[in-house]
């Protein structure tokens, strides 16, 4: 069966990870996404390990179901291979920078393509004294949006985000934003212009955070208090394993044996901490947890990860291991909801990929094609153009 997006159209002009994602996600709903790079390729191509030589592997995670088409972006022949493209597109992503480069600005786009969905990404946005940079300084991104201020440990240097989480979040919105312009151009027959900003997304993200942090009285709730608080790594049980449990929905009888079942709590003699921790209902987002997590250790120091797990689970608490990626990607869960497909990679052999978060009933996603070689639809598209 097709993808609800089957027979779309997608240009894409963008690289790095915003753009990227963005039509790739557009892509596995059944679009049709062919992708112009530079005679360079994707910057993403040169990064992570590359088993063959033009692929490396943040590229290859970035765009399956794409064809590429490499061009000089300075030569008029490409120019009007563009907007050759462009005219005929259904929605357009592009990255401030390239689409100049490239000639397909939206004042061009408009002119020759009125109903395209035109997708820009920038870094701040489109107005002001920062606009119209190119999306490509996520770092100073997470700066200037405070996103860094709840990482690392109280009194140390600041750390950097373990992923690029203002790209990533700027396709996810890119993608919201195309269907609901798409939907909109069905009623009126027209398409529009879209800017997503990195430093924008990253703002919304902690607006939240932020109102709720306006001169509190205390800082406690979910998040609200991790300016204040150590990282939550956890809880290391018996066997050396750690776990992230919960028994807020525990009675205080179920509470009672579960410690039974794990040792009992001869270790709280004479601890005086000992009502905050009976009082306490487990897990990073308590108020005062932070503050006995030796305690809690101590509570699951005669039992096994495993156990422990089984045993909350069955009392009315839940608890889950802390997870590194060779044990999370075999886990019965990832296998359940089908998190992993292997594709075939020309070159490579067969690997294991990543498939789209979300699931539809009627018009499934499919990973139909591997991510391209560079310029590997080069003729396949221009003889396309030219009839």
């Amino acid at each position: 069966m097709a993808g609800p997006l089957d027979g779309l159209k997608v240009l894409e002009v963008s690289e790095a990870l915003a753009g990227p994602y963005a039509a790739m996600a557009l892509g596995d709903a059944g679009a049709e996404v062919t992708k112009i790079e530079s005679l360079d390729g994707d910057r993403t191509r040169e990064w992570g390990s590359k088993t063959r030589g033009d692929l490396g592997a943040v590229f290859a995670g970035l765009n399956r179901n794409k064809r590429s088409i490499a061009l000089d972006p300075s030569s008029a022949d490409a120019k009007a291979t563009a907007r050759a493209l462009a005219k005929d597109a259904d929605v357009i992503i592009t990255d401030v920078g390239w689409d100049a480069k490239i000639g397909l600005t939206y004042d061009v786009v408009k002119e020759i393509n009125p109903r395209a969905v035109y997708l820009s990404i920038s870094e701040w946005g489109d107005k002001g004294p920062w606009a119209n940079q190119p999306p490509y300084g996520e770092l100073a991104a997470q700066l200037s949006a405070e996103t860094n201020l709840s990482l690392g440990v109280i009194g140390e240097k600041p750390v950097r985000q373990g992923t690029d989480v203002g790209s990533m979040y700027a396709g996810v919105y890119g993608i919201q934003a195309i269907n609901a312009a798409l939907l909109a151009r069905e009623r009126t027959g027209k398409g529009q212009r879209i800017d997503v900003s990195l430093f924008g997304v990253l703002m919304a993200m902690r607006s939240t955070l932020w109102v709720a942090l306006s001169n509190p009285d205390f800082w406690w709730g979910f998040h609200l208090d991790s300016y204040i608080k150590p990282p939550d790594n956890g809880y290391k049980a018996g066997d050396g394993k750690r776990i992230f449990f919960s028994l807020a929905r525990m009675t205080p009888e179920e509470r009672a044996q579960m410690h039974e079942e794990l040792g009992g709590l001869d270790f709280l003699e004479g601890e005086p901490r000992k009502q905050m921790f009976m009082e306490d209902r487990g897990g990073g987002g308590t108020r005062y947890g932070y503050l006995i997590t030796d305690l809690w250790e101590k509570a699951f120091s005669k039992a096994p990860s495993d156990k422990i797990i089984e045993v909350v689970r069955r009392l009315g608490g839940w608890a889950f291991p802390l997870n590194e990626y060779p044990a999370l990607f075999d886990s019965e869960q990832v296998e359940a909801v089908g998190m992993l497909q292997d594709m075939d990679y020309p070159g490579l052999g067969t690997r294991k990929t990543m498939v789209p978060p979300w699931e539809f009933a009627e018009t499934p996603a499919s990973i139909r094609r591997p991510p391209p070689a560079l310029g590997q639809h080069t003729a396949e598209v221009l003889a396309e153009v030219s009839k």
